[in-house]
């Protein structure tokens, strides 16, 4: 009997912005792709900030110095998830009970 193959499990990673307006999230294939979405909205919120001086800021500092940069009320992060795949039933059948309309 040949041996089944495993399905490779699959992960996403999340970038997450927490802020005072409350969170950003957005979804990726990589974990460098979130991280480099977290990097973009921080740079896009520097000009709210009103400070140049962290412009040069190499995308790795300006991640991890974001804490300082808000006085710590804003923060990113990635998270990574396993993504799960849902057990389907194909033999059960479900049927809406509708005897209650138009009575």
């Amino acid at each position: 009997m040949p041996a089944i193959p495993k399905k490779k499990q699959q992960t996403i990673h999340l970038a997450v912005w927490d802020h005072k307006h409350g969170s950003d999230m957005s979804a990726h294939t990589t974990e460098n792709g979130a991280f480099k979405q977290c990097v973009d909205w921080a740079r896009e919120a520097l000009e709210e900030w009103q400070d140049d001086s962290y412009k040069s800021y190499t995308d790795e500092d300006l991640y991890s110095s974001w804490g300082d940069i808000t006085g710590f009320t804003e923060f990113f992060r990635v998270d990574t998830v396993l993504l799960k795949e849902d057990a389907v039933d194909e033999k059960e059948e479900w049927i809406a009970d509708t005897s209650h309309i138009g009575a």
